[in-house]
């Protein structure tokens, strides 16, 4: 088959354009700790990176941010993105791309001052305990424990949740443990279990790991 050139598209170059940053501006001063980080679109630009470091990008402390947001299948991207923010010095900046060129980085520094006593730090994962991974049992009654050491900040509780396949899909029971720990009766067979942490602050740590157990009676 023999091409023409009408049948060759070509990518346009966006390497000399700049992506329009609008919130937070270069030097803002934020009295909120959500900040909502907004930028205008490209023509042509399919892809945007946007990176927010502290408390800047010469003297990098911390990257809080460093994501790639993609056009949909109608060819929309999105050009916000919310993060919380302790009280401090912050920069963030965004680059667009197509699949053969990129612009440079649009930067903007700003201060965040907000609630000092805000609480944005998740709790630690539970490490489950009893019954151990692969155990048995008779008894129908399980004492369920787990360690977990609590943050500095807002009150802390522990989720358990037991499934009863190991994909996680059919959960039987959904309780809240007191001091680590959760005692129920469960039916014959085998079942999954797993914890989760949450604050009062609205944070949550990562799930455990799945432990299995099985009643014989």
């Amino acid at each position: 088959m023999i091409w023409s050139c009408e049948d060759i598209l070509e990518v346009p170059d966006i390497s000399n354009q700049t992506v329009p940053i609008l919130a937070p501006a270069e030097g803002s001063v934020l009295n909120i700790n959500a900040v909502g980080f907004n930028w205008q679109t490209i023509a042509d630009a399919t892809t945007y990176r946007v990176q927010i470091a502290s408390p800047d990008f010469e003297n990098t402390v911390q990257i809080v941010m460093d994501s790639i947001i993609t056009e949909d299948s109608l060819g929309i991207v999105n050009t916000r993105l919310d993060q919380s923010l302790l009280n401090g010095s912050y920069a963030w900046r965004v680059k667009a791309f197509n699949s053969d060129y990129e612009t440079g980085y649009t930067l903007s520094n700003f201060l965040v001052d907000g609630d000092e006593n805000l609480d944005i730090t998740p709790p630690n994962t539970p490490q489950l305990v009893t019954p151990a991974n692969g155990a048995s049992q008779t008894e129908a009654s399980v004492n369920f424990s787990w360690t977990r050491e609590d943050v500095p900040g807002t009150a802390e509780r522990d989720s358990i949740f037991i499934f009863s396949d190991e994909s996680l899909q059919s959960l039987t029971t959904k309780a809240l443990g007191a001091n680590k720990a959760y005692t129920t009766n469960v039916a014959s067979g085998t079942f999954y279990w797993v914890v989760r942490a949450y604050d009062a602050a609205g944070n949550e740590s990562d799930v455990s790991t799945t432990f299995n157990f099985t009643i014989n009676n």
